[in-house]
């Protein structure tokens, strides 16, 4: 089953079990309580009666039932209890498309939409070399903005000298702040672009290649150390940068190459999206290997 399709399920079957047992818990209530129970049949009586347009008392019985249901220790909301998501109503359906809700869970529910090992980000600012001081400082910033700050990050810097921990502690800090991240090295999003381009027929396809496109913030590591297949990387990368810089989606790419080396490799239309001034924090590290 479509990961979507699954958290959909998940979230409507916890819905209605949360129902069932505010259900249940009436039933108990009434059965064990007789001031309880009489005032609940009088307010329905006199609900009927007023539905009827027959004289009625529904004002009164609405007090002594409400009397009645706080004597009780009964609060609504154990017993109507609302639903965890105000904007889909836990239906996991908003105007035809899926809500946040169940991307956010379909996403996070895969850990192989998370193949960067994850640090803490105040852990691995304490740790990082003072080259990357200004950067930590540009992603307090990055994340305090989302999600009205420009969405695209841009790392490039020789290796080993922390781009892919800070892209790691920055999804961390997503995760832990209830969003959904995907992170990923550029071998693994060619990997999984060229699954999605061959294999429409399985039935989990979507989940290849959607969550790079839905996530709250996607991390692509090591931008240039991907193979170059024809009609497969070039192009899915443009789908996925084109499609997240429309939608201003955050989105964190570490790479070794220069700005030039990016422009020949990649081409003018996805070099303008990724260091977009109006869009884009763009940095250049410049500082020996710290893993030498």
């Amino acid at each position: 089953m479509n990961a979507y399709r699954r958290a959909v399920r998940d979230i409507t079957d916890a819905r209605r079990a949360r129902q069932d047992a505010g259900l249940e818990l009436w039933r108990n209530a009434l059965a064990g309580n007789a001031a309880l129970r009489d005032a609940f049949a009088d307010y329905q009586t006199q609900a009927v009666n007023k539905a009827k347009g027959e004289p009625d008392s529904l004002d009164a019985a609405r007090s002594k039932l409400k009397a009645e249901f706080v004597r009780a220790g009964l609060k609504r909301e154990q017993i109507e209890p609302p639903p965890q998501c105000n904007k889909c109503g836990d239906t996991g359906i908003v105007n035809g498309k899926y809500c946040g809700c169940v991307i956010r869970r379909a996403i996070n529910a895969d850990r192989e939409n998370l193949t960067l090992p994850l640090i803490d980000f105040d852990d691995a600012q304490k740790t990082a070399p003072k080259s990357m001081t200004a950067v930590y400082d540009a992603a307090h910033d990055y994340m305090r903005t989302y999600p009205d700050g420009k969405p695209f990050f841009m790392i490039a810097g020789s290796s080993g000298t922390g781009k892919t921990v800070l892209a790691a502690a920055i999804a961390c800090a997503f995760l832990k702040s209830g969003r959904s991240a995907v992170t990923v090295s550029a071998f693994e999003f060619v990997r999984r672009a060229k699954d999605y381009h061959t294999q429409f027929a399985i039935d989990d396809y979507r989940d290849l290649f959607s969550p790079m496109l839905d996530a709250d913030i996607l991390c692509i590591d090591d931008l240039g150390t991907e193979t170059m297949l024809k009609n497969i990387t070039l192009e899915y990368m443009y789908t996925v940068v084109n499609e997240r810089w429309l939608r201003k989606k955050y989105t964190v790419v570490t790479t070794n190459l220069t700005p030039d080396a990016l422009i020949k490799r990649y081409g003018e239309a996805i070099f303008s999206r990724l260091c977009d001034k109006s869009l884009a924090n763009s940095f250049m590290i410049k500082a020996s290997n710290k893993r030498l």
